[in-house]
């Protein structure tokens, strides 16, 4: 805050030096009084023009006796509501872009002195177990089912393959983001089949041919984030597990053979400095490069030429040269957008008896406000391949809490309808992580060994923090904290009828 005011003083000194706001004539006034000015209301004086006339009888009563006075503040008034209206724009469009370029240069960069995540571009980060309680510290509420492997793709030089290796009956899916926040690419064993196939990702400016035989996979943009998951049962299968997973390997085309499947040495990297661009005017600076890496699609590209009015894609927008004007829009544009990203997230989910999820991830580009919610939130696969319900509320509204005791009962016949499997995990509040328990028990689903049910067919699930003293319950126990905690059932390759909210789970209930 302190370098942005320091530099907002330079400019404006500068900017009082070469104006004395003495010339008769305003034009003549604005050349002198500041170049920038004089080169802005040479081309935009349409647009000044209806903001003089909006503006004027304001500037006439405070300053009636110096015209040229009442011109420059009508003009930089204008110049600073246009900075701001389209720097509101362009924070709700770009948001998705900056998260994908911070996340990028966070995770293929050695940024601090405890990282986990680490890999070059177009390369895997593989996680060889699953996840425990404290790993909510590198993935927000990771998930017990599946093992993962992190990638950042760069398509600008040409395309890059990935190998799926044979996977047999073995579920695996992919999470494939583009920098708009689009989630169109499916990767899995509902689309790919058992594996044994290389898929090529192809950007938007390649024009060459592929070997015969090799899948498309045609992008729209050059930087891609691609997150893999392997399911494994846990015990001895997680071995297994991981070593399949090292198998997903990633090549540039020309390669006849990919980077061995395993991670990159973290504590060789020069160390460099974060990138934090959310909050502040490098969040433009990262937009305007993020907008010359990945094309906006033909229907966008007229905010390309409005932007431009202040500087935004042309590559090479700097924050330190922004005319003091432009700079006050902008600085009031990221507080506006901020307070609506925040608003928008209220519109991510559907709610269905209860819980909580969506089907909009992925699937509303022109929804600005929205997508960027969801790039802040966090992104999950299309509900062809996976549904996460999600809540924090018993049936009669009230924070789950370990200090309650609770049921969740599916009724006979009314399991979860998938392809793959399904389960329930219970996730610390605050630290949005898995609970440490006595038995080691972080998420419980159709996999869970032992599980018991009812002589109707129907199972029940006891969310507790102690012990169950009832051996069915024992069996079917989910084990939670003292303190307050949320839910998420995971159901994978689900039936449609759960992305259309026609099946939900049942309600949690607190014990009486």
């Amino acid at each position: 805050m302190n370098q942005r005011s320091e530099v907002n003083q330079r400019s404006e000194a500068r900017g009082d030096a070469r104006c004395p706001y003495r010339q008769p004539s305003p034009a003549a006034a604005t050349a002198r009084a500041a170049p920038w000015l004089a080169r802005w209301a040479a081309r935009w004086a349409a647009t000044w023009t209806l903001a003089l006339l909006a503006a004027a009888p304001a500037a006439r009563a405070a300053d009636a006796a110096d015209p040229a006075r009442a011109f420059l503040a009508a003009a930089e008034a204008a110049a600073e509501e246009e900075a701001y209206v389209s720097g509101v724009e362009a924070y709700l469009y770009g948001y998705p872009r900056v998260e994908l370029a911070r996340r990028i240069h966070n995770e293929t960069q050695r940024v601090a002195a405890d990282q986990v995540i680490f890999a070059p571009r177009n390369r895997f980060y593989y996680f060889d177990r699953l996840a425990r309680p404290g790993d909510g510290l590198v993935i927000k509420a990771p998930n017990h089912d599946t093992l993962y492997a992190s990638a950042y793709l760069d398509l600008s030089a040409g395309p890059i393959v990935l190998h799926v290796p044979s996977m047999g009956t073995r579920y695996y899916v992919a999470l494939v983001v583009d920098a708009a926040g689009g989630v169109g690419t499916r990767i899995g064993r509902r689309v790919t089949g058992p594996g044994g196939v290389d898929l090529a990702f192809v950007g938007p400016g390649f024009r060459g041919e592929l070997p015969p035989g090799m899948k498309v996979l045609r992008q729209r943009a050059n930087d891609l984030w691609l997150l893999m998951r392997v399911a494994s049962a846990g015990g001895a299968d997680e071995a297994v597990a991981a070593r399949l997973l090292e198998r997903f390997t990633l090549r540039e085309l020309g390669m006849r053979r990919p980077e061995r499947g395993r991670n990159v040495p973290i504590d060789a990297q020069a160390p460099q400095a974060p990138l934090a661009p959310m909050d502040s005017l490098q969040f433009y600076a990262v937009l305007d490069r993020m907008l010359q890496r990945n094309p906006v699609p033909p229907e966008d590209r007229g905010l390309l030429r409005r932007w431009q009015r202040i500087g935004l894609g042309t590559g090479g927008f700097d924050p330190a040269r922004l005319p003091p004007p432009v700079r006050r829009g902008l600085e009031r544009a990221l507080a506006g957008a901020q307070k609506i990203v925040a608003a928008a997230q209220f519109g991510i989910a559907n709610t269905v008896n209860g819980w909580n999820y969506s089907d909009k991830i992925g699937r509303i580009r022109h929804d600005w406000a929205l997508n960027a919610a969801i790039a802040r939130g966090g992104y999950g696969n299309l509900p062809e391949d996976s549904v996460y319900h999600q809540r924090n509320l018993d049936d009669a509204g009230q924070p789950l809490s370990g200090a309650r005791r609770y049921t969740m009962t599916f009724p006979p016949g009314q399991l979860p309808p998938v392809g793959a499997f399904w389960s329930v995990t219970a996730y610390d509040l605050a630290r949005m992580d898995l609970i440490e328990n006595p038995i080691r028990r972080y998420a419980l689903g159709d996999r869970t060994a032992g599980l018991q049910r009812a002589a109707d067919g129907s199972l029940t699930i006891a969310i507790q923090a102690d012990e169950p003293a009832d051996p069915v319950l024992r069996a079917n126990w989910l084990p939670v904290g003292p303190g307050p905690f949320y839910l998420i059932m995971r159901s994978y390759d689900p039936a449609p009828a759960i992305a259309s909210g026609q099946w939900a789970p049942p309600q949690v209930v607190p014990g009486r």
